[in-house]
């Protein structure tokens, strides 16, 4: 059973690395809507296009971990732990200030998957 948890926590890492990436690959997006510069964006950004991989690479890992673990257990703990992954991003990386409150909400994440993983 443990091998699927480390499938899944592989899963959770590149899911919440891949969105990180995304959001710094944006940074630099073309002010103009049209999705023809976006779609130009999307594919001369290495953050956008290793993002987009990352992505790929959690659908085949979050999958292979669906076979073993119940989607009640496995659901919880992606979202979850994906989102410390994107917050601990965002304060390093994007310097997003985070609030008191907002700390609160993180221990209760983790008070959370504490009792969903048992």
């Amino acid at each position: 059973m443990a091998r699927w948890y480390f499938i899944l926590a592989i899963a959770v890492l590149f899911n919440g690395v891949a969105n990180v990436l995304m959001k710094a690959g944006m940074r630099t997006a073309p002010q103009a809507t049209g999705a023809t510069a976006m779609v130009k964006h999307y594919l001369s950004s290495w953050p956008v296009i290793l993002g987009l991989g990352l992505f790929a690479l959690n659908v085949v890992a979050y999958t292979q971990a669906l076979t073993k673990l119940p989607l009640s257990i496995a659901y919880p703990i992606m979202v979850s732990m994906s989102g410390l992954i994107v917050i601990a991003g965002s304060m390093v990386l994007f310097k997003e200030a985070i609030s008191w409150v907002q700390w609160i909400g993180f221990g209760l994440i983790i008070c959370g998957i504490i009792c969903v993983a048992r």
